[in-house]
């Protein structure tokens, strides 16, 4: 486990087992806080001439670890490359990131206990210093996760690291250790989200998340938890929620957190897909898509954990969490092609095919929203369209919005935070594709219109009425995702990031 601390003392004056420097490629430190003085006077004379030796050059990705007796102690001095910096900010930003997921790994390989770096130069990276330290902070948690829970054979010492950042002296000391506090606090509700994605559909039931989501209300006083399942859904009317609902033996939930501030803060309703396992229902998925569906609730799970932070970060915000949660089973109850359900809000759904069903729950969940809480943004977050993989693969979630100050707002805080998302357009013209002859709208989309992602959020469209309302599509983003060290195998939390920016961007304090 990481635990991250602030340094104001000279950086050679910190007694640690690691000392980390992020070199550019022509072998400089990117900080003016961490210099090569004591090592070349102590340790390797000729240290460039060395780390060229070891054909270090300070390129993205490398890494050369170096080591040292000081005050008798073994210590490693670790050299991270990040480049040449002469990309654009936010790319550099996210190398810097991958960097910091760099270092963790290497801490936990030589099982360093303690361990510091400068606070890089914040020029390149186009954020300020505190907002740099922010990033760091939360990638270092984030790189510290594993999914262990049901190794048999559990590590004897989990690994434990104080990894302390040197700041100049005369910074605030203050609004630094606010961002280390805020990184603590959003980098745990992180993990927890992808500890509940992880964990396996047997164990994280529909009635399993709503518990977590329970516990999150009752360890908070400015949480209220409000758990339904089917039988006050039918009485709402959510025809989408309780077809998908019933060809389970698990209990559908829908799980509303409310966080409540001052009457006047504006309101964001977060909607999170819950599917804790999709079989595809009826229309069954073949064995090589049916694989990783325990995912499927990977939206639920991250708007549930983000408002344990919301808790702690106390925004001027009122802020709403559903999570329609359910199993997508075939059974003899289970909904069928051609069927025609009424959603919340009135409209008729033909079904023309039952693995398009997260878009079944979440109408409902939208609905939910603005009815009792006439939200001014709604922002759904799902694993919806297997198709936005071929749009974007694993690097960018979809963004989908008719509205362009919400789209802009939300591409600067992807780019700032790491959660990079990539707009598709939400024309007249696709809407037609989700038309129906004997229904309002059926849920599977023309084959003639091709766009599955953007037809997903077609449909979803006709369940916002008023709010200002973005889809983010995180199937290509939610799970293993190659090439981010710092995510690593399995759930990756994504846009749990660029959705805390962006609520926390409300507050108007």
């Amino acid at each position: 486990m990481i635990s991250l601390q602030l340094s104001k003392k000279k950086f050679w004056d910190n007694a640690v087992e690691g000392y980390i420097f992020f070199l550019n490629e022509n072998l400089e430190t990117i900080s003016s806080l961490a210099k090569f003085d004591v090592i070349e006077k102590e340790y390797y004379p000729q240290l460039r001439s060395i780390l060229k030796k070891h054909q270090f050059e300070g390129k993205r990705g490398q890494s050369l670890v170096l080591s040292g007796a000081r005050a008798k102690n073994l210590v490693q001095f670790i050299f991270i490359g990040v480049g040449k910096l002469e990309d654009d900010w936010h790319i550099e930003l996210e190398h810097l990131r991958r960097a910091m997921g760099l270092v963790v790994h290497i801490l936990k390989k030589f099982s360093i206990t303690s361990a510091i770096y400068a606070l890089p130069n914040e020029k390149p990276f186009g954020v300020s210093n505190t907002e740099l330290l922010h990033q760091l902070a939360i990638t270092a948690h984030m790189a510290d996760y594993e999914f262990v829970t049901f190794k048999s054979e559990k590590k004897k010492n989990p690994f434990k690291c104080a990894l302390a950042v040197a700041i100049n002296p005369n910074f605030d000391e203050r609004s630094f250790a606010l961002q280390i506090s805020h990184a603590d606090i959003l980098g745990t509700a992180i993990n927890n989200a992808r500890h509940w994605a992880d964990t396996p559909a047997n164990i994280m039931t529909p009635t399993a998340l709503a518990e977590e989501a329970q516990k999150v209300a009752d360890k908070y006083k400015n949480i209220e938890c409000t758990i339904f399942g089917r039988e006050k859904a039918l009485e709402l009317g959510m025809g989408g929620f309780c077809a998908v609902d019933a060809g389970s033996d698990q209990d559908g939930k829908f799980i509303v957190l409310e966080y409540k501030a001052s009457k006047k803060a504006p309101t964001v309703a977060l909607v999170g897909k819950g599917v804790a396992f999709d079989t595809g229902g009826v229309n069954l998925k073949p064995t090589s898509s049916i694989e990783h569906m325990k995912y499927d609730m990977t939206g639920a799970a991250s708007v549930i954990a983000l408002m344990d932070a919301f808790a702690q970060l106390k925004p001027d915000v009122n802020i709403i969490c559903l999570a329609p949660c359910v199993e997508n089973m075939p059974s003899g109850k289970a909904a069928r092609p051609d069927d025609i359900i009424t959603c919340m809000n009135g409209t008729t759904v033909e079904i023309k095919n039952t693995d398009a069903e997260g878009r079944l729950i979440l109408a409902d969940a939208l609905c939910y929203a603005e009815k009792f809480y006439k939200p001014d943004y709604i922002i759904d977050i799902a694993t919806l369209t297997g198709a936005v993989l071929y749009a974007l693969g694993h690097f960018y979630t979809g963004l989908m919005t008719t509205n362009q100050e919400l789209a802009e707002r939300l591409i600067k805080f992807g780019k700032t935070t790491g959660d990079r998302v990539w707009a598709l357009p939400l024309d007249e013209d696709f809407k037609e594709a989700v038309k129906c002859d004997i229904a309002d709208i059926h849920n599977n989309g023309s084959s003639a219109y091709y766009a599955g992602t953007i037809v997903g959020a077609c449909f979803l469209s006709n369940f916002v009425r008023k709010a200002r309302w973005a889809h983010l599509d995180v199937a290509g983003t939610a799970h293993d995702v190659t090439g981010v060290n710092y995510v690593g195998k399995g759930a990756t939390g994504a846009s749990m990031r660029l959705l805390s920016a962006f609520v926390m961007s409300l507050d108007n304090r």
